[in-house]
């Protein structure tokens, strides 16, 4: 059996509403959590049907790390040190997830079909990733080491940061949007064509 069931003691036959709630709950439970041919719950479609995980996890790096600079800057700005302070945990959560992201992009690489005329650009969207963490950990590890007071070469660095994922994530786009990389493109006959007005 593919499927695993529940059973409720008695099967809920009408004496009791809690237990039918329960045998309820645990039958939407089991329906959302069942497993179609590619074994992944079909609560997440989307996510089932991604040939790597590469674009789940991209957005996280972009948006802890972009927020950090945001945080960080209106933190000196401001002279708020508790801004500073919660821009450490962004900057930690962004490093953290850039890793995770740089070593699902190497798998994604190396099994998304892609010809010559991406390759070059997948390159340089690997050595930006490759940048991002590079200068993430840097700043993390200053950061741990003293904290860091008013303007100067970290600030600068920052900048350089976001500067570096947005280049990097423009060609993220270029690669999915203008090639296709990794999308199963579905045809569209101009009978079945929508159009929002």
């Amino acid at each position: 059996m593919n499927y695993l069931s529940f059973y409720i003691h008695g099967n809920a036959d009408g004496h009791n509403e809690i237990l039918e709630m329960l045998t309820s709950f645990l039958a939407l439970f089991e329906s959302a959590t069942a497993h179609d041919s590619g074994g992944f719950p079909s609560l997440l479609v989307g996510i089932s049907s991604l040939a790597n995980i590469h674009p789940l996890l991209v957005h996280f790096p972009i948006a802890f790390l972009s927020l950090f600079v945001a945080v960080d800057l209106i933190g000196t700005v401001m002279k708020k040190a508790e801004w500073r302070s919660f821009a450490s945990g962004l900057l930690y959560l962004g490093t953290v997830f850039a890793g995770l992201t740089v070593w699902a992009g190497f798998n994604a690489a190396e099994t998304v079909p892609h010809g010559h005329n991406v390759h070059a650009i997948m390159e340089r969207h690997e050595q930006l990733g490759l940048s991002i963490l590079a200068l993430s950990m840097a700043l993390l590890a200053w950061r741990l080491r003293r904290p860091v007071d008013g303007w100067g070469i970290y600030n600068l660095l920052s900048v350089v940061l976001l500067g570096l994922i947005i280049f990097g994530a423009d060609l993220g786009g270029l690669m999915v949007y203008k090639y296709g990389v990794a999308v199963e493109a579905v045809a569209v006959s101009p009978e079945d064509s929508h159009h929002h007005e």
